[in-house]
């Protein structure tokens, strides 16, 4: 593009922006809690684990035992960021001769690496 060109505008408006899981501190990965679909009562919610809303709901239809239909909810928090472009914060040129030797070499080491842990367990099982 010549410094003279007009930027070219994005089709989809949305398409600087990225919706993400939040992984930031504080944020749990799944907030769990259920809602009896006879009287609708709620469960409390918890934070990354689904069993106590479990143990809930069969206490619940112990004391109630027509009640045994739950409606369950996850929850996560989402954030939406800017999308950061290419452009912007190009990738670290990468040497093509050590980029071949990482892809034609590391998988045979790794299959080296796993053969002879194989000789060594034989060998020890020999003696």
């Amino acid at each position: 593009m010549t410094p003279d060109a007009p930027h070219p505008q994005p089709i989809i408006k949305g398409a600087d922006w990225v919706l993400t899981d939040d992984h930031g501190p504080g944020a749990p990965t799944g907030i769990y809690g259920v809602e009896c679909m006879v009287c609708e009562a709620r469960s409390p919610l918890f934070d990354d684990d689904a069993k106590p809303v479990a143990v809930w709901t069969v206490q619940h239809t112990a004391q109630h035992p027509e009640h045994d239909l739950f409606l369950a909810r996850a929850e996560k928090h989402w954030r939406v960021v800017r999308r950061r472009h290419e452009d912007e914060n190009p990738p670290p040129p990468q040497r093509p001769v050590l980029a071949f030797l990482d892809r034609a070499f590391g998988p045979a080491f790794v299959g080296l690496m796993c053969l002879f842990t194989a000789l060594t367990g034989y060998f020890i099982s020999l003696n």
